[in-house]
């Protein structure tokens, strides 16, 4: 019996599903050139990496310090990840502090696959 259950837990060890060693997909931004309460903000150029496969789609979100969110909008899933500068909409923050942009991979169903997120301050 003790052989049996060792045996099982070596066996479940090593059966890991696949998503398990699929890269986590990430994001990259930088507020360089961005100015507070700009009256016709224009959204930092962003790094998405490691989008699942049957994307069809990335849903940005910008979340203000207070937990408010500021605005985003939805992006055609674009060649290598790159999305202009630019290309979602928001409500500039006038406040200082740590800025919160989140991006979630949507299929053509409209089912979340992944998501990531980067926090960084903005003054």
């Amino acid at each position: 019996m003790k052989k049996a259950c060792v045996l099982i837990c070596l066996l479940w060890a090593g059966a890991s599903p696949a998503w398990a060693n699929s890269p986590v997909m990430t994001l990259d931004f930088t507020w360089i050139g961005t100015t507070l309460c700009a009256p016709r903000p224009s959204s930092p150029e962003f790094q998405v990496d490691n989008v699942p496969s049957g994307t069809a789609r990335l849903r940005f979100a910008l979340m203000g310090p207070s937990g408010r969110e500021l605005g985003g909008a939805d992006v055609q899933l674009p060649a290598r990840g790159a999305i202009p500068k630019g290309a979602v909409s928001y409500r500039s923050p006038c406040v200082g502090g740590i800025y919160t942009w989140t991006v979630e991979a949507i299929d053509a169903e409209g089912k979340l696959l992944a998501s990531a997120s980067l926090a960084r301050p903005f003054y």
